[in-house]
Parts: structure tokens; C-alpha cells; sequence
């Protein structure tokens, strides 16, 4: 393989990442809002999460480093 071939399989897989963290961050964002937004603008949890369910939703927002 040639260092020009070496070069494009990089940069391809290079943009294939970038587009793979940008689907990430934005996912994150919609993650965070379907826990935290249950309910709307009041929050009020419409869904009826009880607070076991809700600390576990805590955990995995620190996980993804989202909260």
C-alpha cells in the first residue's frame, strides 16, 4: 500500500469518527431530555419515575458526563 493510499484510509476513517462523536453529543443532549424533561416545562413527571428510577437515570448521566 502506498503512502498516498495510507493517507486517504485515514482521513476517511478520521471524518467517520468525527461524525460518530457528533452523533454521540447529540444524543446526549436528546438522553438528558427525555430523563430530566419528563414532563415538559414543569418537569413533572408524567411518566410517574419513582426515585429509585430516577437515581439510576442520575447515574448514567454522570456516566455519559451530561449533568
Amino acid at each position: 500500500m502506498e503512502g498516498s493510499e495510507v493517507i486517504a484510509r485515514q482521513a476517511k476513517q478520521i471524518m467517520e469518527l468525527q461524525d460518530r462523536i457528533s452523533w454521540f453529543k447529540n444524543s446526549e443532549k436528546e438522553v438528558y431530555g427525555i430523563i430530566y424533561g419528563i414532563g415538559g416545562p414543569l418537569n413533572d413527571n408524567k411518566l410517574g419515575f419513582n426515585k429509585e428510577q430516577m437515581a439510576v437515570f442520575l447515574q448514567i448521566a454522570d456516566i455519559m458526563g451530561i449533568r
